[in-house]
């Protein structure tokens, strides 16, 4: 398969404004392309299209003469693909792209469409860009039709910093966002480069920014415990936690595990760590990863909610809650979540971080610390949710809080992304 045929499937996978998934119809599975190269590409052809599909769907209605809705979805998709490839890549010639987006029309099996797939794009190269929003005089109808942020995403982000900064972290998370990995214990620097890969030096201790290394060179890095993909902002949790020497250690929503074996590296096995999670298919993962580093002595759990402790039941000295959330502090690297900074989905969130909490704090032991984690910038699941826990529940008390703004403009070593976190304690005797 090509790289712009697998690209297509992996957009057409996804559900984004005005962009229903499932549109096209395929004849047979999708395999990805042999070549690592077209792997690369296909990559940057998804994430390119998703960071700017609200700038590629007016251009494409303009081009077009016609509103988008009118467009068939899998058209709309191959022309969103076209004018990605004209318009934001140099080495793929302006005609080229038009005569792939019209092979590749006809080969989904829409070839009525290839004539206006033609002339849309052939429009697209020869014809003025129509004008858009100047950003001192509209900047929320710039932030949505050239950086492609919904409206409602930019003016929540106005409101809480500012015009001129909303718009800069629009730009941010339009950006390519570093690879960044933290180097494991034992680990030397000299094993991670090689042909083609570069390292780094990151600002952040034992941090470095990595060129050149494909997925399967960073999966392959964390499996011999050499280094693990992380950025500085989510790796400084972690040593948050302060755990001594025979601490029970639990890491409450442990995903595939990431800051899990960060807990391994940074306190070693004289911590006793249980690592919890709801899905079976992280969880497979992270019991993977596990066995390929010789780590025998995590407890991995299968469990949603834990519920009341039993009488005797043993608690944990520290317990890390890195809830899901909005990522609205990652925009750059998960560009799909732009889509869905919808009240209904943060209401659906905060709800959860409340229950994820209430449901935790029975399991901490008088005494012990909690780590209250997100990916997020917004007040709601940050400050608001750790005020409204310490209302709910008597005996505890708020060490210390932070939010980090993502690093705006700021070059690759110094780069970081945002998020939030909060120690509480609670108190002896409880």
């Amino acid at each position: 398969m090509s790289a712009r045929d697998y690209a297509l499937w992996q957009l057409d996978r996804r559900r984004l404004p005005d962009w229903p998934a499932g549109a096209v119809r395929w004849q047979r599975p999708p395999a990805p392309p042999g070549d690592p190269r077209d792997i690369a590409l296909a990559e940057q052809l998804t994430v390119g299209v998703i960071k700017n599909l609200l700038h590629l769907q007016h251009l494409s209605s303009h081009f077009a003469a016609r509103p988008l809705r009118s467009i068939e979805p899998a058209v709309r998709k191959i022309l969103a693909l076209g004018l990605y490839q004209m318009r934001f890549l140099t080495r793929i010639p302006v005609r080229a792209a038009v005569d792939e987006a019209v092979d590749q029309t006809r080969r989904i099996g829409l070839g009525r469409a290839a004539g206006f797939v033609n002339a849309v794009l052939r429009a697209a190269a020869t014809r003025p860009s129509p004008p858009m929003p100047d950003p001192r005089v509209d900047p929320a109808g710039y932030a949505e039709l050239v950086l492609s942020h919904p409206r409602d995403l930019f003016e929540r982000l106005a409101a809480q910093l500012g015009t001129e900064t909303a718009l800069r972290f629009c730009a941010h998370s339009n950006r390519q966002p570093p690879t960044i990995v933290r180097l494991l214990p034992g680990a030397s620097i000299d094993a991670l480069s090689g042909e083609g890969v570069a390292v780094a030096q990151h600002q952040t201790p034992g941090m470095f920014i990595v060129q050149g290394a494909p997925a399967p060179c960073l999966a392959r890095w964390a499996q011999e415990g050499l280094a693990q993909a992380q950025d500085p902002t989510a790796a400084a949790v972690v040593p948050l936690l302060e755990a001594r020497e025979g601490d029970r250690v639990l890491d409450r929503c442990a995903g595939l595990g990431t800051k899990t074996l960060q807990i391994r590296d940074t306190f070693g096995p004289r911590v006793h760590i249980t690592a919890m999670e709801p899905s079976e298919a992280r969880l497979s993962g992270l019991r993977a990863m596990l066995k390929a580093r010789g780590i025998a002595d995590i407890e991995v759990r299968q469990c949603g909610m834990l519920g009341a402790p039993p009488p005797g039941a043993q608690l944990f000295e520290r317990i890390l809650v890195d809830v899901p959330c909005s990522n609205s502090g990652v925009l750059a690297r998960r560009p799909e979540a732009r889509y869905a900074q919808t009240p209904a989905a943060l209401r659906s969130l905060v709800m959860l971080q409340d229950r994820l909490l209430d449901d935790t704090a029975p399991w901490l032991a008088p005494g012990g610390r909690l780590v209250y984690s997100t990916c997020s910038i917004w007040p709601e699941e940050n400050q608001q949710r750790v005020a409204g826990f310490l209302e709910r529940h008597a005996g505890w008390q708020l060490i210390q809080e932070q939010l980090i703004l993502p690093a705006l403009d700021a070059e690759d070593r110094a780069y970081h992304d945002g998020g939030y976190v909060a120690i509480l304690q609670r108190e002896r005797g409880d």
